[in-house]
């Protein structure tokens, strides 16, 4: 057996092990790496550590911290209320809003699972609130975390960026991002019209004082979002 097909195969029982127990994917992985070099690849300890991507380690990390700064000094609770605020009871504006709001986060640096796990219980609660389908709110959530998630500053975009310039390979950061961004906005467009989006506009604005609004702000507010005008 070829030793690519080794490390293949190591790689695919490092994730199912990763996945069904609880141990630490990057530790294992780094354990993987020394027993397919070492008895596969014939490699020292040096050859071992020339192939770790030392530079791309270094910007994942610092844009790891900087989206935990940020919710840390309160940015992603700011941004949630501000978004909830922008409402002003427009139900058909909700999904969009939750599309932008979870695009903000990734695009700052968030992992797409957090920024979903953020956004997706208050959105879901609007849903329930106004009647919106969950199925068109919970994919605008998952298309918002994707349209943002190739930012240069993101981490997927400075996955590919970096892979990109470190292969010598033709790119262009802005490119890449506004190609995610128009893509995914386009089914975040499709998606709307299927799941009955253009239904939203007919009901008009939601009174911001009846009990659908005062509800949604209490569930908002739950999740660690200020009440609107707090």
């Amino acid at each position: 057996m070829s030793p690519e097909l080794i490390s293949i195969l190591v790689l695919v029982v490092v994730f199912v092990i990763a996945t069904t127990r609880s141990v630490n994917m990057g530790a294992l992985a780094f354990a993987a790496a020394f027993g397919v070099g070492g008895l596969v690849a014939d490699l020292d300890a040096d050859g071992i550590f020339a192939g770790f991507p030392g530079d791309l380690f270094v910007v994942l990390v610092g844009v790891t911290y900087l989206f935990a700064i940020a919710r840390a000094n309160g940015t992603t609770d700011w941004l949630v209320h501000a978004a909830v605020r922008l409402v002003r009871g427009r139900v058909a504006l909700i999904p969009w809003v939750m599309f932008a709001l979870t695009g903000a986060l990734t695009a700052i640096g968030a992992v797409s699972p957090a920024a979903v796990a953020i956004v997706a219980p208050i959105a879901l609660s609007f849903a329930a609130r106004y009647g919106i389908s969950p199925l068109l709110m919970g994919a605008m959530v998952v298309h918002g975390a994707q349209a943002g998630g190739f930012s240069p500053i993101s981490i997927y975009g400075s996955i590919v960026n970096g892979i990109v310039e470190r292969e010598k390979l033709p790119g262009d950061e802005v490119v890449l991002f506004l190609s995610s961004l128009a893509a995914n906005l386009v089914i975040a467009g499709v998606v709307f019209i299927v799941c009955g989006g253009l239904k939203l506009w007919a009901r008009g604005a939601v009174d911001e004082g009846d009990g659908d609004m005062a509800a949604g702000s209490r569930a908002a507010g739950a999740m660690g979002v200020p009440p609107a005008g707090a």
